[in-house]
């Protein structure tokens, strides 16, 4: 549930905070108060498009903040799935500062790319507007739609199609790349095949081999300069270093003979001058081994020069190439056995094709069943948005063309009038009757895996009179499960608001302002008093606006 919008320097707003609540949200005003600036900053923060033209003229930035309670279990799971972490409440925020070429995005303090709104806002809210009506008479539209109605039957069906589709595409794709060429050209891959086989074999690399014989050849390449340091350390020991010790060590045990307390520094100088013996022939005997060896420092320099060759032809490291020498052996396994592995792989198409078929053909059974009572609902709701004939039919075609989505196309075929045939939705609906129906096909959507909080922006377009108060009624009854904001300017629909909040626009010499702010019961009674009274607010247009409340409420909607 959206449970605070912050709004600064955005257009004509230079500062707004709301505090949303459940039920129906009703947002009004005069035409031109700032209604659509309104959506277009929640928009922004929901990660739409940019455009430095939104920052209200004399600021640097402009802000929006929304602020969410993500209370059901599966709403906080699929943020989690999508990395992005609720507070232990469930509070999520998300926030975008805007400025000259430049964005910042947010969730919960944390910096992240617009996409990550993006991707929060898909599982938090649902925006409906007139382009979304004008999305009905996009027949590639209508299947969306009807499987959100199908729910769990369709979307399991859905879901072991779109395993069985992947399967197929995968075994196609294996035999695309195994086929290919003629007898000639496999000929000849198997020869070159052999070859590279053979090379790598040949040079019999091993993991870790290089880094060792790098090791290597760089002591062989410095073996001189070792030895020398070798001896010179060599000479230093053996010569006056080593009798200055031996010496220092006499003449202490010497001066012991008198004075016990030099026996702790006769005992060290004693053990410094066994150490220093001890290096002495460690040293030595690392100088026989320091020996130049000008054939293994070629060996070296030859073997590290086959690895580099190896690496260049089949991968990047030795673990590369073995990888390399594994597929090369099983591709050459194939050729070799071309036949034998085409039949097999032409049986496995085969196989996840026919396969494929059949999930198909359920898929399609699903979303037959599915089309009957969609149709069957459709007929019982629109009516109550004050149709008074309607005919409703959902048209699944059963294709021979197998996309990611099944095989299946749906169109929506409407008649409005008595004794008018079924015709496309396209080629019937005017603005007014898209709106309703519309919302008549969200109502029946809706469901737990829906966002909790739903926004119609122009769901009043085109109605008016008894109409209007059948969308209110409607509107009340979606918002009985999910929370609601809806921008209207028809009293109708104001009159059925669990919270009202008025949109105002002022003016002076210098700047325009737009203003929101949450209105008393008094004070929305008035307001829809002005409404009603197209502007002229009196005792009467008030009591008309408590009556028109009342009748809504009372008919517990």
């Amino acid at each position: 549930m959206l449970t605070y919008l912050h709004v600064q320097n955005f257009a004509l707003i230079r500062d707004a905070e709301i505090d949303f609540s459940d039920g129906l949200n009703i947002l009004s005003g005069e035409t031109g108060a700032g209604k659509s600036i309104l959506m277009d900053s929640i928009a922004l923060a929901l990660g739409a498009r940019q455009d430095a033209a939104m920052i209200r003229t004399g600021a640097d930035h402009a802000l929006v903040e929304l602020v969410f309670t993500a209370g059901s279990p599966k709403v906080r799971e699929a943020l989690a799935m999508q990395g992005i972490a609720t507070e232990e409440d469930g509070t999520l925020i998300l926030s975008r500062r805007i400025s000259e070429g430049k964005s910042l995005c947010r969730v919960n303090g944390e910096t992240v790319p617009a996409r990550v709104l993006r991707d929060a806002a898909k599982l938090l809210i649902s925006v409906y507007g007139q382009n979304d009506q004008r999305l009905l008479l996009d027949e590639e539209r209508h299947l969306g739609i009807l499987d959100a109605f199908g729910g769990e039957a369709v979307a399991e069906a859905a879901a072991s199609y779109r395993e069985a589709y992947a399967d197929y595409r995968k075994k196609k794709e294996a035999l695309s790349a195994f086929a290919g060429g003629t007898e000639e050209e496999r000929q000849r891959e198997l020869d070159f095949l052999s070859f590279e086989i053979e090379e790598i074999e040949e040079a019999a690399l091993k993991p870790g081999e290089e880094a060792e014989l790098t090791e290597e050849h760089r002591k062989l390449v410095h073996a001189e300069e070792s030895a020398a340091a070798l001896s010179a350390a060599s000479n230093a020991l053996s010569g006056d270093a080593g009798e200055a010790i031996a010496l220092s060590s006499r003449l202490i045990r010497d001066a012991e003979r008198f004075d016990d307390s030099f026996r702790g520094l006769a005992e060290q100088l004693g053990n410094l001058e066994q150490l220093t013996q001890d290096l002495l022939m460690d040293i030595n005997e690392r100088l026989i081994d320091l020996e130049p060896d000008d054939g293994r420092l070629q060996e070296t320099e030859a073997r590290l020069n086959l690895i580099e060759k190896m690496k260049r032809k089949y991968g990047g490291t030795e673990e590369e190439v073995l990888s390399s020498l594994h597929a090369f052996r099983e591709r050459r396994q194939a050729l070799v056995h071309f036949e034998e592995e085409q039949e097999q792989l032409n049986a496995e198409l085969d196989r996840a094709k026919a396969h494929l078929i059949a999930e198909g053909r359920k898929l399609h059974e699903k979303r037959e069943e599915a089309a009957g009572r969609f149709s069957e609902e459709m007929e019982k709701a629109l009516p109550e948005l004050n149709f008074l004939s309607v005919i409703f039919r959902t048209e699944v075609t059963e294709t021979r063309r197998y996309t990611s989505s099944g095989c299946d196309e749906v169109r929506f075929l409407i008649s409005l009038n008595p004794g008018e045939e079924v015709k496309p939705l396209s080629r019937i609906a005017s603005g007014g009757e898209l709106s309703r129906i519309m919302l008549a096909v969200k109502t029946l959507s809706l469901g737990d895996r829906d966002a909790a909080t739903l926004i119609f922006d122009e769901v009043d377009a085109g109605v008016s009179g008894r109409t209007a108060m059948s969308v209110a009624k409607k509107l009340r009854l979606i918002a009985g499960s999910h929370q609601v904001l809806c921008i209207s300017h028809l009293p109708q629909i104001v009159a059925a608001a669990d919270h009202h909040f008025l949109i105002e626009k002022t003016a002076s010499e210098n700047e325009t302002e737009t203003h929101v702010r949450k209105l008393a019961e008094e004070e929305s009674d008035r307001e829809l008093a002005r409404l009603l009274a197209a502007g002229e607010i009196t005792d009467l247009s008030v009591a008309n606006a408590r009556e028109m409340k009342a009748q809504l409420k009372a008919d517990h909607i």
